[in-house]
């Protein structure tokens, strides 16, 4: 009877062993491939596409520009007229979404970026022509982050 006691013991032992050796396999196996997963959020637990997560970046920017231009202090860079240009290659999660309209709003966008880069003048008025094509594109594309877009109007 002992010796059945002791089996189960050492069985039960040995079953935990080899758990926590897998365990720790998988736990390295996740952590390996964890650069090549598409980054997942809150916002979209299947992962977000290329072009989500550059709009998303491009709106931390655009805020940004906004605090430099109200406090008078700096204005658009060419990298960011360089990130925008990027919105014509991301990878966006519907492939329909690139139609020729998409193409054509995201060109306004970046001529009107070029033009608050270029100006002397009115930096506020320009930046707000550049939140306005940001929030024409969106009305007829994707209307979900308008509400937000607003936020980075200059009153």
């Amino acid at each position: 009877m002992r010796s059945n006691f002791y089996n189960i013991i050492f069985g039960c032992l040995l079953a935990s062993f080899f758990v926590a050796c897998s365990s720790e396999e998988e736990r390295q196996l996740e952590k390996s491939c964890e650069a090549d997963e598409v980054e997942v959020s809150a916002i979209n637990p299947n992962g977000d596409s290329e072009l989500a997560l550059l709009m998303r970046q491009l709106y931390l920017d655009t805020d940004s520009i906004k605090q430099l231009i109200v406090n008078d202090e700096g204005n658009i860079s060419d990298e960011f007229i360089v990130e925008l240009n990027r919105i014509h290659t991301a990878v966006p999660t519907d492939p329909e979404v690139k139609t020729d309209e998409f193409k054509a709003y995201n060109e306004l966008m970046i001529n009107q970026a070029n033009a608050l880069k270029e100006t002397t003048g009115n930096k506020k008025e320009l930046f707000n022509q550049f939140v306005a094509r940001c929030i024409d594109c969106h009305q007829v594309v994707c209307p979900g982050p308008i509400k937000r877009i607003k936020k980075l109007v200059i009153h």
